[in-house]
């Protein structure tokens, strides 16, 4: 193993090295560099006539997490055993700070009395955007040093901060270029261990509390709206400790609010989907060792223009055609606007500019594609279609959106943010591992599986239509769902798709709908483009329910021999749920999918599930496999699928979905 901690001295001066694990350079302050560090930092401290100590980064930056809760492990030494021995050092700490700054290099920086930024400094805390609170004594002591409004701005900024505003908001104490930090540092621990004016206090905000509490109050409106708004109660609680409180006091609190914190749901899902995000870079059900060539032409047909711009800035040679000659040229007006605005902004120079552009190959035709290692292409028409299929075989293999892949081609369903890519047949892992690289150069997440978001989209709108004709109006279907989190509802959905369009994608999904959507397409109602669906559209106004509509539910569920049953808000929901995990554990059991938590991930971006509750398969664990195919089991009389023999052999062996998932 790399040495990842090392110990120079320096005219009195002991400077102690951190770097990032060799085999693992995302582990963070995991247990062996903590320990590495405790160890340096005692034998620094017991250098005879020590005058001060200097912490820095080695050669690629400070240790940055990828999971940000990791480094607030338990295991001795803490990351907040580790602050408060820095903090408590007998002589002058400085710390200079570059690359990004979070985590657990944010704690020990604020432990330390001195601390130096590289100008090109970053400093982000991740941890909001888990359900969680900065920890190991970070928050508290930047409170103490700075107030809780500056801490409460900088802990819920949403990009990360440059020196300059971190500065502004106590992060650091100075900015330095790149040739003079190092310098500066040294110069600085050696003037206050000489006698000069110490650093600036850790304590500046206590001297004034009252003013500093005033403040906490109105940065919390200021956020009362914000994306971590849940998490002020338990930030301003903390703040006011660090204000009012010994420093031991308000650790302790700190200890209390982040045990509290943990417990929650919402913190565990938000937890478990950027854990889910991260192994998602190793595609399920692939090899994980996949010798992919990097593309150098890519063949698009139909594409979104930011898929352009990120293949020409990646030096990739782009072919691009499009079914008609005015969205060809709409997209090619695109991209030279993005190019000019970059040029512009000083992102890229001329002549970037101009070797992108060169690299970009307009065509009037599939058949007029040449040599590329991959064709992505989104057909809208049946000729369309057979035309790309006719292309010349130099064009590649091709990846198709909006149609079914017949065997030698791909698969891609997208939606926002994600794509689902797949395979008809075996033997295409290469082809699929490079479809995948091609697709996330414009930060799309790419999860392998058989039209999943198609699938979820599909058993979420059949669910509601399940529900409705169980007792419930359309109404409270959408209410029940939009108030637990859902953006739309699934009756809104399904109106804004139109009906014709859904019952399509049951076919695709192999799924029968049941009387509901049949009647409202019989009876002209297709949707919201129509003025009518499950909901009239008045002259474009927002949704109202059809006139007579319960005496049209009450002999439509009459016809189907429906007797009609009270639905409470939680019973729609509980419904829902278990039909989206009855979807995702047939996916896994027929291969459609690889991993639980990639369907959690297509339910977020092609449903909007909230990311506060994790997942249908995050929910599912929750309640248990034994919980959902009872609920799945007293739904088959509905005309719900039967349940997957997953769940047997779940419930058999008592497992669950994401244990030892990978």
């Amino acid at each position: 193993m790399a040495r990842r901690v090392g110990v120079q001295r320096r005219e009195g001066v002991a400077l102690i090295t951190l770097g990032g694990s060799a085999e693992d350079p995302s582990a963070g302050f995991d247990l062996p560099l903590r320990r590495a560090f405790d160890a340096a930092l005692s034998e620094a401290l017991a250098t005879p006539d020590l005058k001060a100590l200097v912490l820095r980064a080695g050669p690629n930056g400070w240790p940055q997490a990828a999971d940000p809760f990791a480094d607030y492990a338990p295991e001795a030494p803490s990351l907040a055993d580790l602050a408060t021995r820095i903090a408590a050092a007998p002589v002058p700490v400085v710390i200079v700070l570059s690359g990004m700054i979070t985590g657990g290099t944010l704690a020990l920086s604020l432990a330390a009395g001195l601390r130096l930024a590289h100008a090109n400094a970053r400093f982000f805390c991740p941890e909001p955007g888990l359900g969680l609170i900065p920890a190991a004594g970070a928050l508290v002591r930047l409170v103490r040093r700075a107030g809780g409004a500056a801490a409460l701005d900088a802990v819920l900024a949403p990009t990360p901060l440059d020196a300059q505003s971190a500065m502004h908001l106590g992060l650091c104490d100075a900015v330095a270029s790149e040739g003079t930090i190092e310098t500066a540092a040294l110069s600085e621990a050696l003037r206050v261990a000489e006698g000069g004016a110490p650093f600036t206090t850790p304590d500046a905000a206590l001297a004034d509390a009252g003013t500093a509490l005033d403040a906490l109050l109105q940065a919390r409106a200021r956020h009362a709206q914000g994306p971590h708004a849940s998490l002020l109660p338990q930030l301003t609680e903390l703040a006011e400790a660090a204000l009012l409180l010994p420093l031991e006091a308000a650790l302790d609190v700190e200890a209390v609010l982040m045990a509290d914190l943990l417990s929650r749901e919402d913190s565990a899902a938000l937890r478990h989907l950027s854990r889910a995000r991260r192994i998602a870079l190793q595609l399920g059900g692939l090899p994980t060792e996949i010798a992919v060539a990097e593309p150098r032409r890519i063949a698009l047909w139909n594409p979104p223009e930011r898929l352009v711009r990120a293949l020409l800035s990646r030096g990739v040679t782009v072919q691009i055609g499009a079914s008609q000659p005015e969205r060809l040229e709409a997209t090619l007006t695109a991209v030279a606007h993005a190019q000019h605005k970059a040029l512009t902004a000083g992102r890229i120079d001329a002549a970037r500019r101009d070797a992108d552009w060169a690299r970009l190959e307009p065509v009037a035709s599939p058949a007029d594609f040449t040599q590329s290692d991959l064709l992505i292409a989104n057909p809208t028409t049946p000729e369309d279609l057979a035309d790309l299929r006719a292309r010349p075989a130099s064009a590649g293999i091709m990846a198709l959106t909006g149609a079914t892949p017949a065997p030698g081609e791909l698969g891609v369903d997208r939606t926002r943010g994600l794509a689902a890519i797949w395979a008809p047949e075996p033997g295409h892992d290469g082809s699929l591992a490079q479809l995948a690289m091609v697709l996330r150069t414009d930060g799309t997440q790419i999860i392998h599986g058989v039209a999943l978001p198609l699938r979820l989209e599909v058993a979420f709108i059949a669910a509601a239509e399940r529900a409705i004709l169980a007792g419930a109006s359309p109404a409270q279907v959408d209410r029940a769902l939009t108030e637990w989190g859902f953006p739309e509802g699934p009756c809104v959905r399904l109106d804004a798709l139109g009906l014709n369009a859904v019952q399509a994608r049951f076919t695709v999904a192999g799924r029968r709908g049941r009387a509901l959507i049949a009647a409202l397409v019989g009876t002209g109602r297709l949707g919201k483009a129509s003025g009518a669906g499950v909901y009239d559209y008045p002259d474009d106004a927002p949704p109202q329910p059809r006139v007579g509509e319960e005496n049209w539910l009450a002999a439509l569920r009459l016809a189907e021999g429906i007797t009609p049953q009270g639905l409470t808000d939680a019973e729609i929901v509980a419904r829902v749920l278990a039909e989206l995990a009855g979807e995702g554990a047939a996916a896994l059991e027929t291969g459609r999918a690889h991993r639980a938590s990639d369907i959690d991930l297509a339910a977020e971006a092609a449903l909007g599930f909230p990311r506060r509750h994790g997942g249908p398969m995050f929910q599912a664990d929750r309640i248990g496999a034994l919980a959902l195919r009872k609920r799945l089991r007293a739904l088959v009389a509905e005309g719900c699928p039967l349940p997957s023999p997953r769940l047997d052999r779940m419930i058999r062996d008592g497992e669950k979905f994401f244990e030892d998932e990978s």
